[in-house]
């Protein structure tokens, strides 16, 4: 009897080993029109928000903030992981804030993004050991323009690469170990913000020297082989040199800060993408890198961190750092949209890992997720403490976009799916989706007042003359973009909620609150019939069905 209970407990045991390794790593994946995060099998959107750098650093300060992140309909955190604290004397490894919050996240049903701060985070080297730290023979500071150096380590430094790079990968092993089978962390994110500051580059002797030297073929052979698709910013800068295919770093882009910048954007690049490959050797998970963008005083590089993961630099990346899958901005500029839009290329999927909360943050999410088919959105600080972490806009935001998840993955993958961010006084905007011209206004009263400073919304075509609309202080009106008659009307307006993707229908809406304009001579001379849905300052999803007249 003993041994038919072992025997079956070791068959149990056999399956789940079986099933877990049948189940793919967390990956990235082309599904129909939209790269998608792949967990468990299956896509999946991240709802995240980043912690303060140093709340993951004690493990019972963070088993603190598990309920209230809860409340704030989060389902992944993204949270750091200090080299200084994993790897205290070199070859010891420690960890412990790694396993706190991985078991954190699994204890608390959510996900987890770690951030390796090894050798830079904001640009400086703050968050390496001691033992790293204090050997400037062995880890060579950058050598400022002016002589002086600031605790940046070289980026050009073999020695530190290698050492980093060995950190993280034992880091990413004992991930694999401890989490492969419950796919807690999902993503992971290599340095933070790197770039020199203070300066365009580093003008230490190594550095110098390889400065005089050609640009690495690969680089050159790279440039060449994606000449089509260069950036805007970067092919200019080299076909203003003339177009070199080799030379040194002043021959191919020429004699002023831009090829100070290439240069380090270069070394940078090569010293991220051989810790990733460190990591991914263990265990492949995406990885992802965060700009910190170029801000409205920014003069120069330096001004922000030179060398980092800018837009005009993105070229430089792609080839340098073939291990990474997704570059990131970081956003708290107004000019979201813009930004966004820099960062989303066919080859790169868009995900915001630090940005706003509040009603931009909320604004944000939607937009990025709808317009870009973003993988995902987080706000940075997201456990600041506040008395009602439910009723936040990024709480209300993450409510809405939890619900529809499956319906937006969906969307993303058959191209049916837009998003809109408005705000005072940029407050219209028109697009094309699933048949009509779909124009989206902040709200107004029925005499064309604006009643809300911001709004925002993701549209979905679900199904022949059907859309779903889920935002906040928009109206939204449809007219026909395709042969037949010229005016629709609305046949229903139903709002609800999803549970487990099945729709529960609300109230049917009708009479005040789908009437935007009694001016109806006006309105059809726009082939318009004052209708429409109205989303109010309240977050909500609504269904729309269309006919035509």
């Amino acid at each position: 009897m003993k041994q038919l209970i072992f025997l079956a407990a070791f068959t149990l045991v056999a399956i789940a080993k079986i099933s877990a390794q049948a189940v793919p790593a967390p990956h990235l994946e082309q599904r129909g029109k939209a790269t998608q995060l792949i967990v468990g099998g299956q896509p999946f959107l991240v709802l995240g928000g980043e912690l303060y750098n140093s709340s993951s650093s004690s493990i019972p300060f963070l088993d603190e903030l598990w309920a209230p992140l809860k409340k704030m309909n989060l389902n992944t955190v993204l949270a750091a992981v200090a080299w200084e604290q994993l790897e205290p004397q070199e070859g010891k490894y420690d960890f412990t804030v790694v396993d706190g919050i991985i078991k954190g996240a699994k204890s608390n049903k959510m996900k987890v993004v770690l951030l390796w701060f090894g050798s830079w985070k904001n640009g400086l080297s703050h968050y390496a050991p001691l033992w790293v730290k204090s050997d400037i023979k062995r880890f060579p500071r950058i050598l400022l323009e002016n002589g002086k150096s600031t605790e940046t380590i070289s980026a050009t430094s073999e020695e530190a690469a290698r050492a980093d790079a060995k950190a993280f990968g034992a880091m990413m092993k004992h991930v694999k170990e401890v989490d492969a089978s419950d796919q807690t962390v999902i993503m992971v994110q290599v340095e933070n913000e790197v770039g020199i500051i203070g300066g365009i580059r580093d003008h230490s002797s190594i550095a110098n020297d390889l400065f005089a030297k050609p640009v690495p073929k690969i680089l050159m052979d790279g440039i060449v082989k994606f000449k089509a698709e260069l950036q805007p910013a970067f092919k200019t800068l080299w076909q203003s040199a003339g177009s070199k295919t080799s030379g040194n770093w002043t021959e191919v882009f020429g004699n002023g800060p831009a090829a100070d910048e290439a240069f380090m954007a270069w070394h940078y690049a090569s010293y991220i993408n051989r810790v990733a490959e460190a990591g991914k050797s263990q265990y492949n998970l995406p990885m992802f890198i965060n700009a910190w963008i170029v801000q409205p005083n920014d003069k120069k590089p330096g001004d922000y961190p030179s060398g980092g993961p800018q837009a005009h630099v993105h070229d430089i990346y792609r080839i340098g750092a073939p291990s990474i899958d997704i570059k990131s901005p970081d956003v708290y500029l107004p000019g979201f949209k813009d930004v966004a839009a820099l960062y989303h290329h066919p080859w790169n999927p868009l995900f915001i890992p630090e940005s706003f909360a509040g009603i931009d943050g909320a604004s944000n999410a939607f937009y990025s997720i709808g317009k870009f088919n973003g993988i995902g959105y987080s706000p940075f600080g997201i456990d600041r403490k506040v008395d009602t972490p439910s009723n936040t806009p990024i709480a209300k935001a993450y409510f809405l976009l939890g619900q529809l998840t499956p319906a937006i993955l969906a969307a993303q993958a058959a191209g049916n799916i837009s998003g809109m961010s408005l705000s005072f006084p940029d407050s219209i905007r028109s697009f094309e989706l699933g048949g009509y011209k779909i124009t989206v206004t902040l709200r107004k009263n029925w005499n064309g007042v604006i009643q809300a400073p911001k709004g925002y919304c993701i549209i979905m075509h679900t199904s022949p003359n059907e859309f779903t609309i889920a935002g906040s202080n928009v109206d939204v009106t449809f007219i026909p973009a395709t042969p037949g008659p010229s005016m629709s009307g609305i046949a229903s307006v139903w709002e609800g909620t999803y549970n487990n993707s099945m729709w529960i229908p609300g109230r049917l809406l009708n009479g005040d609150d789908i009437m935007m304009s009694y001016n109806l001579a006006e309105e059809a001379m726009e082939n318009r019939t004052g209708t429409g849905a109205r989303l109010l300052e309240e977050p909500s999803i609504v269904k729309v069905l269309l006919y035509r007249f």
